[in-house]
């Protein structure tokens, strides 16, 4: 029988982190932040990744008593019970197969930015079938390329910050520190969706050389990162242009670029675009394939997702994850649908935070039961800032899931317990 092969180190981890943090959105959504935070946006950019820090410690906390292959799903079926971690796992899976379809029509945008002409879904469902096959190669092709697109995405925003510098305007911070706070804690809550991947790794704790070491330091190494990167980025945004101009264009990073005249420097920007939203979909695939492999590993879904080919990659469960991609890019609209993500996620990294409270409380751990209580206090603050349409979709994707815990039951499905598939200890938690 095929396993899981024990072959992601350190570096790899980190760097398929910062494939999932460092993507489109920080190409977009700094312009919306500055639209509520002004000159304030690297101090909002800052409250939003200890916002991040606070889940991600959350997550590092249960890695050392569940490392297993799953992510959200295993952390809170350990926790709690299967039931709890299944709703904690399609709300993490949904969230991340709807952004595929979407951060690949982003690609689309910037391909044709670079290259010219105008947007096909064509190309956008090539770029998934590709990214699918990479994946298929197995893990350490996919952290191969995702290490290749990190450092030329990173480069790309290090180039953007250092040629801000010869044409930095310090007019544009005026009145930074003036900024009503709830503008502030708004344009943190809307940035923090740029921090989101930070929980990637967790979901191939199987593939983890020492996953109860490796995956806390790289969870809280690429929010550091990610920080340290945001931050900067921000900084120059506003020294090259006015928040006002930075909130007005949907492409802020080019429009404050384009303020220096250099036509090479808006192709490079428009290369950064391309690499951060491959590394989105590349990590996308990768941790929604894991996550509906221990789903299946564990009967809590078709028991064929967990097939393993003699590449120990999960190929079922990322034809899968592929094929609904495909359906959201094809068949639905992005209106509203795309802040649906943000809440799903939200709501799994909520029951992170529960789980880890819980976790703490019955180790008698208080400093991890504090700050889990921070890491639901801030994740519901964000959530507070979403609109109501986002919650009418996770409604509906609740429903169905519940509808399917009901019948499977009534059907006298019984889910096998599995043993522990992690070299990590068990939970020894008196349920």
């Amino acid at each position: 029988m095929q396993e899981l092969k024990r072959v992601v180190t350190l570096r790899d981890a980190v760097m398929i982190n910062l494939g999932a943090i460092i993507g489109a959105g920080i190409f977009v959504i700094i312009g919306l932040a500055a639209y509520y935070s002004g000159p304030a946006l690297p101090i909002a950019i800052l409250i939003s990744g200890i916002i991040a820090m606070f889940t991600g410690l959350s997550f590092s906390y249960l890695t050392k008593y569940s490392g297993k292959e799953g992510g959200v799903y295993e952390y809170v079926k350990d926790s709690f019970n299967k039931y709890a971690g299944f709703i904690a796992g399609i709300l993490w899976v949904a969230s991340n197969l709807i952004a595929i379809a979407a951060v690949a029509t982003s690609f689309v945008t910037y391909f044709y930015l670079l290259f010219g002409g105008h947007g096909s879904i064509l190309v956008s469902i090539l770029i998934i079938l590709f990214f699918a096959l990479i994946n298929i190669l197995g893990i350490k092709s996919s952290s191969l390329t995702t290490t290749v697109l990190v450092i030329i995405n990173v480069l790309t925003l290090v180039v953007f910050s250092i040629s801000s510098l010869f044409y930095f305007n310090t007019n544009n911070f005026n009145n930074m520190l003036n900024i009503p706070i709830n503008n502030i804690i708004y344009g943190a809550a809307i940035i923090f969706f740029a921090y989101t991947g930070f929980s990637r790794v967790t979901t191939i704790g199987d593939e983890v050389i020492n996953p109860e070491k490796t995956i806390p330091l790289a969870i809280i190494i690429s929010i550091l990162i990610s920080i340290v990167i945001y931050a900067s980025v921000s900084i120059a945004a506003i020294g090259l242009i006015s928040p006002k101009e930075l909130a007005s264009s949907a492409a802020p990073l080019e429009t404050a670029i384009n303020k220096i005249g250099n036509p090479l420097l808006s192709i490079i920007i428009a290369i950064g675009g391309i690499t951060a939203t491959a590394g989105v979909l590349l990590t996308g695939i990768l941790g929604s394939s894991r996550v509906l492999y221990a789903m299946g590993r564990d009967n809590e879904l078709p028991k064929w997702l967990s097939y393993l080919d003699r590449f120990s990659t999960p190929k079922n469960a990322i034809a899968i994850a592929t094929i609904i991609s495909l359906l959201f890019l094809v068949f639905v609209s992005f209106n509203n649908i795309v802040e649906s993500t943000n809440l799903a996620i939200l709501l799994a990294y909520l029951l992170i935070n529960v789980s880890a409270f819980y976790v703490s409380i019955k180790e008698k751990r208080a400093s991890y039961s504090i700050n889990s209580i921070l890491g639901m206090i801030t994740i519901i603050i964000v959530i507070s800032t979403l609109n109501l349409e986002s919650f009418e979709i996770v409604s509906i994707i609740l429903l169905i899931s519940i509808s399917y815990l009901i019948i499977r039951e009534k059907l006298g499905k019984k889910v096998k317990e599995v043993e522990s598939h992690s070299l990590v200890r068990e939970f020894k938690i008196n349920k």
